[in-house]
Formats: structure tokens, C-alpha cells, sequence
């Protein structure tokens, strides 16, 4: 059989990652990223208010860059039979009739309102909480998919936000598209929703979709809600498709701006999360830690064992979401990466204020020099602790409006000793999931870690490992989310019967192993410590 290259994408939260790949052994030929040109500028969003907003116009710009420099690596462009998708999620936009982004329309191509609400946008607190208090009032739950408590990172409670906001953007609004939609359909060339093939995934784990109540829930729930959101319902498909399924084949525009032929297959869009743990080789008893600006840890269950249960607390429990048969489940961390950014940026302000030379480049090292020193510390008792929650929690529990706490704080407390307290409460966060998710049935014997943070941090990784006493290997791919939508366009172009079968020859081999030290009680004693103040935080 003639050798198959397919092209996985993965759109980030700063930026898009383009692979090629030889589908018969997951080798990556080609990778380029792309930054959001807008989103670098820190156009349109406001930390302070926890608005985080894409323009679409960086979506195309970046994607397109990003093919086209992989495309430009290949020996013969004729080899590419398909491309699959994967984005942030749920990052939804109000559309108009023809599935059009609002902010593609001259008058609303400045309005934060009428461009994707990134998924950590957590502007919507307010109508989440409402959303959680009226779904527990009913039966069914129509929440249980997310663990009984819809967030502020999810679908409905972003769009009821700009819907009660933004009158005018109201007033134009036909629908709403989720991302990982949206894309497959500009690549496609669809522009009518009964065309529309929506991910399963995004719908089940962020839109109350639900195979138990036969799709989405009925309009009287919704107008019980806010009747605001009646109009955008009815213009929803109703229709889900698993990643394994094409879209359609690039349309003649996209065929032209890429390079590519209109042979070429566009895969049905997919989660980041659930696409990681594809890529990173998520299986039962197998979860997959995918460490980037969030922490996001992904297992799955055969739905037989799970018998139509569902998981108090979880971020998402999706039913055929990651891999067909088996119910899915996202937990993790709202805040990773994004914790040592903040204390990066905190501390670099000295430098972006006074210092004009060269200020960016020294502010690039602060987070090196600070793991240098924080691997010296000798670990006490009462040395400096911290909470993760500087955006909210997502498991268990989840709960969009806790606030991060630093204590134990003296006069002698160093940067190193608060970097360390930061790293040190990803890594309590990360227990108290996993001896969660085992108490619930949910077991996971082996941890692949992907992502950045994971092979740039031996310091942050031996931590996971010391402090949830497991052996934590780390994947050798360095584009674990887009492998796993590679994985699937090489599943969609008939290279393999199923995502399994293209798992086994596509996933990489294991980087390194990081083996927990030895027996520590100050860190147990620590551990009790992080629970009686995150519980704090909770009732206060």
C-alpha cells in the first residue's frame, strides 16, 4: 500500500500546532506552531476580569501559516489523504444563519462579545452557578455528565452570558458553534446546519447532550433557564459524530490556500484533552496527564463496567467521548502552567517597568533560576503552602469562582520557597484526584504524561511522582494533541480499522520514567494541610 501522510492540528489556547505525519508508524515529519497574532498582542481579553476572547481571524491566520510550512516539507503533497482537528474546549462563538462568527462582520470585528469565548473565560460565574442550582432542582440531573456542577468553562453558561450582556450581539445571534465545529466547517466549505457533522465529545462533556435523554434536553428545561436561550437551541444539530468519522472533504477554497487536494479528508473536530490522551495512549487502567496551561487528566472505563453510572464531581464523563465503548473522563487542574506564568509574570514586573533593555529576555529565565533554587530547599513543616485555585477547581468538585491562598508567608519568605508552594499544590491537586477517581471506580495503574510542562521540568514532574507515590513515564511526543488528531485522520482515511488499531502503531515510545523517593511524612503532613485550607476556602 502506497505510504499515507495525514495532518493533525492542534488550536491551543496561545496558539496552533500543525503536524505531518507518516500514518504507519506516527512519525512526525514536519511540525509547525503558530501564534494567534491578535491574542500575542493581548487584544480583547482582560485577566482581571477573567475574559479571555479569540478573534476567528487568528484561527485562520495561524492555521493556514502553520499547513502550509508543514505541507512545504513534504516530498509529495499527493501522499496527504486527510487532516483531523482538535481545539480548546468549550470555546463557543455566536453565529449568524450561514454559521458566520459575529466578529467576522465589520460591525461587531472589535466586540470582545461577538468572538469565541476561550475556554478559561470564566466571565460566566454567575449564570454556572445558576445553571448547577437548576439542574439539581430537576430530574434528571442534565448536569451529570459534568459532575453535577455545569462551569463557567462550559457551553450554555458562556453564551447565556453575552445573550443577557450584549443586546445587540443578541439581536444578530442566529446560533452558536463550538470551535472544535467551527473549524471542520470552514475547511468544508458548509455553511448550512443540517450539514453540520458536531463532535459527540464537546457535546456530551460541555453541552448537556446526552444519549440517556436522546440528545439535548427538552426546550422547557432550557426555558426554564432563561428563555433567552430558546432560539440558539432550536438552531442546534441534534446529531452527534464520533472523531473517527469525516466531516467532508476540504472545499475548494481551503484545497487552494493550503496547497492541498480537495480529496483530502477533514475529520469530525475533537476536545484537546480527550485528542492528548488518543495520542498519548489512553486505554483502561492507562491515564493520560496532559500538563500545559491546565492540567487536564484523561481515563477511560468500558461502558459495561460503568453500567450507565455516573461520577459525582468529575469535569466530564462522555459515553463513547475518547474511545468508542468506553466512557471517557476529564479531571484535572484549572490552573498549571498558568500558575508559574502568573508567578513569572509577578515577579518580572520590576524588570517590564525598569529595565528597557532586554527586560524579556531576563524575565524568560526567572522560572529557571527559581527551579534551580527551589531543588536546593530543605522541605518543612511550616514552610510557605499553597492552593491551586487561581482558576477555580475542576475536580472534584468543580467550582469556577475559588480563589488561590498562599500561607505560612514570613518576612524571610523567598521567590523560590513561593515557586515551590505552587508546584507542590499541583501536585496535591493531582492526588487528591487520583484517590478520588479510584474511590469512584475509576482506576488508573500506569500515568503517561504529554505535554510541555511535562519533558521541560524534571522538577515539577518528580514532584507528581513523590508526592502521589506513582510512577509517572512521559511520552517522547513532543505534539501529543495533534498525534491524537492525526490518529484519527489516519482512522478516517481507511489506513486502520479503528482508533485502536492506529494507536498501537502511531503512538510513541516513553521519553522517561520519573519513580516516587522515598516515604516522606512531612509531605503527608503538608498534604492535610493543602485539604484543611482548600476546605477553608470552600465555606469562606
Amino acid at each position: 500500500m502506497a505510504v499515507s501522510y495525514v495532518i493533525g492540528l492542534d488550536f491551543g489556547s496561545d496558539s496552533v500546532r500543525a503536524i505531518l505525519v507518516d500514518s504507519s508508524d506516527g512519525t512526525t515529519l514536519a511540525a509547525s506552531v503558530c501564534d494567534y497574532p491578535r491574542w500575542k498582542q493581548g487584544l480583547y481579553s482582560d485577566a482581571s476580569e477573567s475574559r479571555f476572547r479569540h478573534h476567528p481571524s487568528d484561527y485562520i491566520e495561524a492555521m493556514t501559516q502553520a499547513v502550509r510550512k508543514v505541507i512545504s516539507a513534504c516530498d509529495d503533497p499527493k501522499r496527504i489523504t486527510a487532516l483531523s482537528v482538535d481545539t480548546t474546549g468549550s470555546t463557543p462563538c455566536l453565529v449568524d444563519d450561514k454559521l458566520v462568527p459575529l466578529s467576522l462582520k465589520p460591525e461587531f470585528k472589535d466586540n470582545p462579545d461577538a468572538m469565541f469565548v476561550l475556554w478559561k473565560d470564566h466571565t460566566s460565574e454567575k449564570e454556572a452557578k445558576e445553571i448547577t442550582e437548576k439542574c439539581s432542582a430537576r430530574t434528571p440531573n442534565y448536569a451529570a455528565h459534568l459532575g453535577g456542577n455545569y462551569s463557567p468553562e462550559c457551553y450554555w453558561s458562556k453564551i447565556l452570558h453575552i445573550l443577557r450582556r450584549s443586546p445587540d450581539i443578541r439581536a444578530e445571534a442566529w446560533s452558536a458553534i463550538e470551535l472544535c465545529d467551527w473549524i471542520p466547517i470552514i475547511l468544508t466549505g458548509c455553511d448550512d446546519l443540517k450539514d453540520v457533522k458536531a463532535s459527540n465529545c464537546a457535546a456530551c462533556a460541555k453541552h448537556f447532550w446526552g444519549k440517556q435523554w436522546g440528545g439535548y434536553p427538552p426546550e422547557s428545561f432550557f426555558n426554564y433557564v432563561d428563555p433567552l436561550l430558546l432560539p440558539i437551541l432550536r438552531h442546534q444539530t441534534d446529531k452527534k459524530y464520533t472523531c473517527d468519522c469525516a466531516a467532508g472533504h476540504l472545499c475548494p477554497k481551503w484545497a487552494s490556500s493550503l496547497g492541498l487536494s480537495e480529496n483530502v479528508l477533514v475529520g469530525v473536530g475533537n476536545i484537546d484533552s480527550h485528542s492528548g490522551a488518543v495520542g498519548g495512549g489512553v486505554a483502561y487502567k492507562t491515564t493520560v496527564m496532559n500538563l500545559g496551561t491546565s492540567a487536564c487528566y484523561m481515563s477511560v472505563v468500558p461502558s459495561e463496567i460503568m453500567g450507565g453510572r455516573f461520577v459525582d464531581g468529575v469535569f466530564g464523563q462522555v459515553d463513547d467521548g475518547i474511545l468508542k465503548g468506553m466512557d471517557g473522563f476529564e479531571v484535572g487542574l484549572s490552573a498549571f502552567g498558568d500558575l508559574f506564568a502568573w508567578l513569572k509574570r509577578f515577579l518580572g514586573w520590576t524588570l517590564r517597568t525598569f529595565v528597557s533593555d532586554n527586560a524579556e529576555e531576563l524575565e524568560k529565565q526567572i522560572l529557571e533560576r527559581l527551579t534551580e533554587e527551589a531543588s536546593e530547599l530543605v522541605l518543612k513543616e511550616d514552610s510557605p503552602i499553597a492552593t491551586d485555585f487561581f482558576n477555580g477547581r475542576r475536580c472534584p468538585s468543580p467550582d469556577g469562582s475559588l480563589t488561590g491562598t498562599l500561607a505560612q508567608m514570613r518576612i524571610s519568605t523567598t521567590p523560590a520557597e513561593v515557586f515551590r508552594a505552587l508546584v507542590e499544590a499541583t501536585a496535591f491537586a493531582t492526588k487528591n484526584i487520583l484517590d478520588y477517581m479510584e474511590a469512584e471506580g475509576v482506576p488508573s495503574d500506569r500515568l503517561v504524561a504529554i505535554g510541555g510542562v511535562s519533558q521541560k521540568s524534571p522538577f515539577v514532574m518528580q514532584m507528581l511522582s513523590d508526592v502521589t507515590g506513582r510512577v509517572i513515564e512521559v511520552s517522547s511526543s513532543k505534539h501529543a494533541g495533534a498525534l491524537g488528531s492525526a490518529i484519527h485522520a489516519s482512522v478516517i482515511a481507511g489506513v486502520y480499522k479503528d482508533v485502536k488499531s492506529a494507536q498501537d502503531k502511531m503512538c510513541q515510545p516513553i521519553l522517561r520514567k520519573y519513580t516516587p523517593a522515598a516515604k516522606n511524612d512531612i509531605i503527608l503532613l503538608r498534604y492535610k494541610k493543602y485539604l484543611d485550607i482548600a476546605h477553608f476556602t470552600e465555606n469562606n
